[in-house]
């Protein structure tokens, strides 16, 4: 017998068993619709319509969660503003997205009584949500994502990820951002208990050790600042980590070996996070393989000239046009080709149903006239004794484009850079050999929704300025 239809976020609260856990708070999910539909009418009050956006701009919490359940209500549509974005930022987002701030929910309605049915309102094909890219050469894009992809893909990950109404999801990745949302979608899907609170290593270890924490999504840094705490984490049977930072190369043998099972999978906003995931049951060495199997059974991926291009339900609606009234369909049109997403991302097939991403196009290296994943030289300098973690650009030379390999050192020393190259002239083809080892105390990093990632943009101009003389 198939599974009841379920078209958008109202409906899928009100058939949810789950309880949602938040600023020392815990609400059924009848409990949170009721607050939810409270905040939705406050907003109608405060003149706000239906199909308008508004921004917020709340770190996770109790106020983030009625927010984002009540908007989509009234079928108002949330501007997702990250937290860590500067006012000048925030008011721009805000401007180009037509959206108006509001006051956060206050949870007056009263909490106890059963919350009104849903009747025959379908809020399915309604704006829910705009995500925004990250936009290192470009003003960020504005992803648009109506209620019934996010549900749709919300249902389909309880099945991919395994979740059931005996896990304890913890969510710690903002909510502005698609990894954070996704998570809390699929765990309010399953009837589970959800665990909201901003990310803080110390803190987030100490809630998974003492909630005895089943499952949560996150980026290969978070994961990497958890396992540093010594915290017992071995609650844990399923850490899907999306690889923002390649040198952490043994992240799942230690998660292991802690007794917490970390596993490769794949997502963008585009396309919502947990698009695919690799098989938690597999060996480790598989399990670090960022891509994995699709989760859903109607999604598709191909590979065309070495880019993913994937298509499915969790597919986004469009790039909002500036002003927020409309999709913008040229710049769409740039990135859809009949259905099919263009992502950007560099990857190969396994099989027919799991891909193995392998970098950003951009930041592949083109040398020797070969397309180079810089991981590939990334894996030979970790292996050397005294390297904690490496970088690798590609700059211009008389001879050609040459990589240069970024280190940060165990002991905060410099490297010896003369080994590292030899090391790499052994074990590597020629024109992967870098032409320098660079020691820094720190890879430049923009702090996003979704998780750590190196501004590989800097560390080029850096290569270059330290190689101008040579």
């Amino acid at each position: 017998m198939s599974a009841p239809t379920i078209p958008d976020i109202p409906h899928l609260l009100e058939a949810s068993r789950a309880t949602i856990v938040a600023d020392g708070v815990r609400l059924s999910a009848n409990e949170a619709l009721q607050a939810a539909e409270g905040f939705g009418a406050d907003l109608l009050d405060q003149g706000v319509q239906r199909g308008d956006r508004v921004a917020l701009q709340l770190p996770n919490g109790l106020e983030a969660v009625i927010s984002l359940l009540g908007a989509s209500c009234v079928g108002i549509c949330s501007v997702a503003v990250n937290t860590r974005y500067s006012e000048a930022e925030a008011e721009d987002l805000i401007h180009r997205s037509g959206a108006r701030r509001v006051q956060p929910p206050t949870r007056s309605a009263p909490v106890g009584a059963t919350a009104g049915s849903r009747g025959d309102t379908d809020l399915a094909d309604t704006p829910f949500v705009v995500f925004t890219t990250s936009g290192t050469t470009s003003k960020p894009k504005m992803v648009l994502h109506h209620q019934r992809s996010i549900v749709d893909h919300a249902r389909e990950v309880v099945g991919r990820f395994g979740l059931t109404s005996e896990d304890v999801v913890l969510i710690a990745l903002p909510m502005c951002g698609t990894f954070g949302l996704t998570s809390l979608m699929g765990a309010l899907a399953a009837d589970a208990t959800v665990i909201v609170e901003p990310f803080d290593a110390e803190a987030t270890a100490a809630t998974i050790e003492r909630e005895r924490v089943t499952c949560m999504n996150g980026s290969d840094d978070m994961f990497h600042r958890l396992l540093e705490t010594g915290r017992d984490l071995s609650s844990v049977r399923l850490g899907g980590y999306a690889r923002f930072n390649s040198s952490l190369t043994d992240l799942v043998e230690r998660g292991d070996r802690a007794g917490m099972t970390l596993t490769g999978l794949y997502g963008m906003s585009e396309v919502q996070a947990l698009f695919s995931l690799r098989d938690p049951a597999g060996p480790a060495s598989e399990r670090c393989r960022p891509g994995g199997t699709l989760t859903s059974p109607d999604a598709a991926y191909r590979i065309v000239d070495g880019e993913l291009q994937v298509r499915g339900p969790s597919l986004f609606a469009g790039y909002l046009a500036e002003g927020g009234d409309a999709i913008d369909e040229e710049l769409t049109g740039r990135h859809l080709d009949d259905g099919w997403f263009r992502t950007g991302d560099l990857a190969s097939a396994d099989d027919d149903r799991t891909f193995h991403y392998e970098s950003r196009l951009g930041d592949v290296l083109r040398l020797g006239g070969f397309l180079v994943a810089p991981e590939e030289i990334i894996e030979v300098i970790t292996s050397l004794p005294g390297i904690r973690e490496a970088q690798v650009v590609a700059v211009e030379r008389p001879g050609g484009t040459r990589p240069v390999a970024f280190v940060i050192t165990e002991d905060g020393t410099d490297a010896d850079s003369d080994s590292a190259i030899a090391a790499c002239r052994e074990r590597l083809a020629r024109f992967k050999v870098p032409v320098a080892v660079i020691t820094v105390p720190a890879f430049p990093i923009t702090d996003g929704p979704n998780g750590v990632k190196i501004r590989l943009t800097e560390l080029r101009d850096l290569a270059a300025a330290a190689l101008a003389d040579d």
